[in-house]
């Protein structure tokens, strides 16, 4: 386990419950297959006690019932651990305790990427009085490393005790918009420098363990959207340099994919849209290929991929 962002006191005593979102997967010390890996994926639930924007087809309340009908599919399944892509509320951190319970019912190790829409709930706890903390970290299997990525890292969400990682994310969404760039909201976010430099030193330490890598992370890299991390193209060649097999996203609630030199990029449709749809997918990764299988609407894909 690599945790180079680890809580100050300070920081989960603001957060309370919600410091639960910062706690790495208890991952076990084996696969559960030998030959595969596999594992969960859903989105974007993105819980709120508000009505229904039914124009926009957002169900905010309805991920009280869609999560617990996911986490049960997936507990019917043999997976090495389970990973939600981000924006487990919508607004508000006082929500985390009608949503966070639900995920107790998973049997599975559980690992959580933030949000854009997390990061706007918890800088409400912590206001001025402690920095938004960074998640990335990685873990790992026999054969495997699993990195996480933190697109918050150099974003709006970000306050004054964050250092420059706000002027960053101005600067940065300025000159995006001078070159017309889709990625240019101030919803999304960036991937900073010390960021990048631990990402390409786990790709690294990969190499010399003889380990294959998965990436996961919450804006999507590719292809490029609106939705997009706001340096998708730093993090995309540096993926790529890799052949790093996969990466998989959410925040782009329609769901995309690209494929880009030998890396397979899939954005996960978002769990809040329609009130009935509860799309997850489970992922299997064997010998050179990846197949997803999607359930309540969302895609199944398969591909090759270089083994080493």
């Amino acid at each position: 386990m690599d945790y180079p962002c680890a809580l100050s006191a300070t920081q989960r005593a603001l957060l309370g419950e919600a410091a639960a979102l910062f706690t790495p997967p208890a991952v076990g010390r084996t696969l559960r297959d030998s030959t595969t890996l596999r594992f969960g994926l859903m989105t974007d639930p993105q819980y709120a006690d508000v009505d229904a924007d039914v124009a926009q087809q957002l169900y905010y309340r309805h991920a009280l019932q869609k999560l617990p009908q996911a986490i049960a599919a997936f507990n019917q399944q043999p997976l090495d651990f389970v990973v939600t892509l981000g924006d487990i509320v919508d607004r508000h951190a006082a929500d985390y305790a009608s949503v966070l319970p639900l995920y107790a019912r998973l049997i599975h190790p559980h690992a959580i990427v933030l949000g854009n829409h997390d990061a706007l709930a918890l800088g409400t706890l912590l206001a001025d009085r402690a920095a938004l903390p960074k998640c990335y970290y990685a873990f790992r299997l026999p054969g495997w490393r699993f990195v996480v990525y933190d697109g918050n890292d150099v974003s709006l969400y970000c306050n004054a005790l964050n250092g420059d990682d706000r002027y960053q994310a101005e600067t940065l969404l300025h000159a995006l918009r001078l070159q017309e760039q889709p990625q240019a909201e101030p919803w999304n976010g960036a991937v900073g420098q010390q960021q990048l430099a631990w990402i390409e030193q786990q790709f690294q330490q990969a190499q010399r363990c003889g380990e294959r890598v998965v990436v996961f992370g919450h804006y999507p890299l590719a292809p490029l959207t609106r939705h997009n991390l706001m340096n998708s193209n730093v993090l995309v060649d540096l993926v790529t340099s890799y052949n790093i097999p996969c990466c998989f996203a959410g925040h782009d609630h329609k769901g995309n994919r690209a494929m880009i030199g030998r890396t397979g990029f899939s954005t996960l449709k978002g769990m809040l849209n329609g009130p009935d749809t509860v799309p997850f997918a489970v992922v299997e990764i064997s010998g050179e290929r990846v197949t997803m299988q999607g359930f309540g609407g969302e895609a199944s894909i398969s591909f090759a991929v270089q083994t080493r």
